[in-house]
């Protein structure tokens, strides 16, 4: 495990803290994203779920297990019973009392105070009336113009393009299919490629069409640098600065 951040390249202005500063700090917490906040890093992102109460949550899994907990659903709690159950703490293995899944305003509040972009990875399955609730969130924060967001889901993303601009949408495909990349550019919603479909070629052919590219999730110094030369706009790591 890191303790501490992996220096690259100083001049690039584009990495993400995956899920906080989750190489560190347990991710999608609290303290994950307090420690990117006071790092350098150009945004720190999360993934957004719903509690059984419709409350916005911040969780990748959808299941306590890898929390080192039981094997239960998370959105079959409300979110009262839910912060019940402590984390297991990164750093030390053990279940900490102060680590718990926080709120979408929780991490939205520090991403302002540090002014940090908010990267939210909008889950699959989440329903568009919760898309609604968290553009109410945000927009109660006044914060719209620093977030960007994340889906899989055209519906999400022909839905979200109703009241967000395109420029703050990253459509996440693995597939290097001229149908997906027809989509963005009729929608005009930017890029989100895994690391290992990277070309050079392919993201010069987003940029000329004026779209932004991002990728992850890289803790390979070597690695980042050279994707660096690709002129990639983003990168999430859980580790290097």
């Amino acid at each position: 495990m890191w303790m501490k951040t992996i220096k690259i390249d100083k001049y690039y202005k584009g990495m993400i803290a995956h899920r906080g500063l989750s190489g560190i700090e347990t991710e999608n917490t609290v303290f994950s994203y307090l420690a990117a906040a006071n790092h350098s890093y150009t945004g720190i992102s999360c993934d957004l779920l719903t509690s059984k109460d419709g409350k916005l949550i911040l969780s990748a899994e959808t299941s306590l297990l890898k929390f080192g907990l039981l094997n239960l659903d998370i959105q079959s709690f409300d979110y009262d019973e839910l912060i019940k159950y402590s984390l297991v703490d990164r750093k030390t293995e053990n279940l900490n009392k102060f680590l718990y899944i926080p709120l979408l305003k929780d991490y939205l509040s520090i991403c302002k105070a540090y002014e940090k972009k908010a990267v939210i990875n909008i889950h699959e399955d989440l329903k568009l009336s919760s898309i609604d609730k968290m553009l109410y969130e945000i927009n109660e924060l006044d914060y719209l113009n620093r977030c960007l967001f994340i889906s899989s889901d055209k519906k999400q993303i022909e839905y979200m393009l109703k009241n967000i601009e395109a420029k703050r949408i990253f459509y996440k495909h693995s597939d290097l299919s001229l149908a997906n990349y027809e989509f963005c550019n009729k929608h005009k919603v930017n890029l989100y490629l895994d690391k290992h479909y990277l070309d050079k070629e392919y993201i010069k052919k987003y940029h000329l069409i004026g779209l932004k590219t991002m990728t992850g999730i890289v803790n390979d110094k070597d690695n980042a640098e050279k994707i660096i030369k690709y002129d990639i706009d983003y990168i999430f790591t859980n580790i290097l600065e």
